[in-house]
């Protein structure tokens, strides 16, 4: 039986080198179609993330502009409410100060048709 140094030493066919450079070439294929993957997995996750980022931004800008136009719209209404209010409150007002009036005029005429003639 041949030793281990003999064996290394033995020439080599071209099945013998074709086989090593095949499992090299298969090999490095491999490593490499490996670190390309995850390259682009890496610059995938990070595209991802930077758009997740983006419009969660954009999100935010629309909600404060919504928001913001709710606001102004409030404001006005709340103004236009409180003349609405006031003009009540004056309107309930002068509805009473009339009712008094009607009545001190119901309360007179009153007087003058029962009141009795002086002859």
């Amino acid at each position: 039986m041949p030793t281990n140094d003999e064996t290394q030493d033995r020439p080599a066919t071209v099945r013998d080198v074709t086989t090593a450079i095949t499992t090299a070439i298969a090999a490095s294929e491999q490593r490499t179609s490996a670190a390309i993957g995850a390259a682009i997995g890496a610059a995938i996750a990070a595209s991802e993330q930077r758009t997740v980022d983006r419009l969660t931004e954009v999100m935010r800008d629309m909600q404060t502009e919504i928001l913001t136009g709710l606001q102004a719209f409030a404001r006005g209404n709340f103004t236009r409410f409180k003349t609405v209010e006031a003009r009540v409150q004056t309107t309930d007002s002068n509805v009473l100060d009339n009712n008094a009036r009607i009545a001190a005029l119901e309360e007179r005429v009153l007087y003058l048709e029962t009141r009795r003639p002086t002859h």
